[in-house]
């Protein structure tokens, strides 16, 4: 039988070491294909290949044998461009090939599947009756707690990448444009720069009661613009939320976005390696219910106070909340933002992405967090 091209990628050495740990003989990462900000893409992750199509997976064994199976059979050429695995099987017949390959690795016993939960029934199924399967999401999300140069590099760049979404969100937010115009302006601008994947939301208005997919309403004097701005970059996301008015802000406006800007404040000191993610939450929500606005500290009223992304985030990509039992750890990349609705000014939008670091919370963004003003 053939047997795959070896590998000396350190992903590679950590994943067979933590199959040894775990006493599993091989183990299956497989991709639906989707990506979703708040969901870990773990083949993307750790191929460092995001996939087109419904059915794709990274076979590997503990001696280090490893494949990337592709479908359709016509993106193996971008894949092979794109992976680090010397082994990639462009595939017409997944289950077929799927299937053939665990064989080729003599896979017995007990083998990890990451991403199970994407996995289509067929699949599962033709799996399940070759080999005995066992969740193995922890593995990726283990590997991937120590982060390098590289990946914080990553980061970084989703974050500049970012600021230069929302630089052209106050650029452009002006009288005259319409909604779906400014979004294209933003992605424009964010895919130049390097951005591969784009979730935006915003709304323009007096009084918004939330944001959603851009309209074409054309942008007036006296707007109030609200925008989620959030590109990935090879599977790393980071997301800012900011606020611009459209001519001269009113004082109650001002005073009202200072109580989210000290809500967010007030939150980012409660943020180090340890501490726990609930705390987030209820800094923000003390500060707005002292304002008088406890009662809209809860949906409808606002959607969230923030949350993971992706892989190695918390949860992974779960809502932060109040009851949220997990701790934060160093290097977590999570989105804070005290977004909220408030009855004399409508729903507005304040927000940063956070590395955790053991002393506290870095600021990932260079575009300050305010209340902008546009002529």
């Amino acid at each position: 039988m053939e047997v795959s091209m070896r590998s000396n990628h350190v992903k590679l050495i950590r994943v067979v070491d933590l199959l040894k740990e775990k006493a599993l003989n091989g183990l299956i990462i497989y991709s639906d294909g989707l990506s979703s900000l708040l969901r870990p893409a773990y083949l993307h992750y750790f191929s460092e290949f995001k996939p087109l199509g419904p059915r794709n997976a990274v076979v590997l064994d503990r001696s280090g044998n490893i494949a990337l199976i592709v479908q359709p059979a016509w993106d193996g050429p971008r894949a092979s461009q794109k992976t680090w695995i010397p082994d990639v099987r462009g595939s017409s017949q997944f289950l077929k090939d799927l299937t053939k390959t665990v064989e080729e690795f003599h896979l017995q016993g007990p083998v990890g599947v990451v991403g199970m939960r994407e996995m289509k029934e067929e699949v599962y199924l033709g799996l399940k009756k070759k080999i005995e399967l066992r969740p193995a999401d922890e593995i990726i999300e283990e590997m991937v707690r120590e982060k390098g140069e590289k990946e914080l590099a990553l980061v970084r760049k989703a974050s500049r990448i970012a600021d230069i979404g929302a630089k052209a969100f106050l650029d452009y937010a002006r009288v005259g444009i319409r909604e779906y115009e400014l979004v294209a302006e933003m992605e424009y601008a964010m895919r130049s720069a390097g951005a591969d994947d784009i979730f935006l939301l915003l709304s323009s208005g007096r009084h918004n009661r939330e944001m959603h997919e851009p309209t074409d309403r054309r942008l007036e004097k006296g707007d109030i613009v609200i925008g989620e701005i959030t590109p990935g970059v090879n599977g790393q996301f980071i997301q800012l939320c900011r606020t611009v008015v459209l001519g001269k802000v009113n004082p109650v406006l001002v005073e009202k976005y200072e109580i989210l800007i000290h809500a967010l404040d007030e939150s980012l000191k409660e943020i180090r390696s340890g501490a726990s993610a609930s705390s987030i939450t209820i800094a923000m929500n003390r500060v707005i219910g002292e304002a008088g606005y406890a009662k809209y500290c809860a949906p409808p009223y606002m959607r969230s106070r923030g949350h993971g992304f992706a892989v190695g985030s918390i949860a992974p990509g779960g809502e932060i909340d109040d009851k949220m039992k997990v701790n934060l750890e160093k290097h977590q990349v999570i989105a804070v933002h005290p977004n909220q609705y408030i009855p004399e000014t409508g729903y507005l939008a304040c927000g940063e992405t956070i590395l955790v670091t053991d002393t506290g919370a870095e600021r990932l963004s260079g575009i300050e967090t305010k209340l902008y003003e546009s002529a």
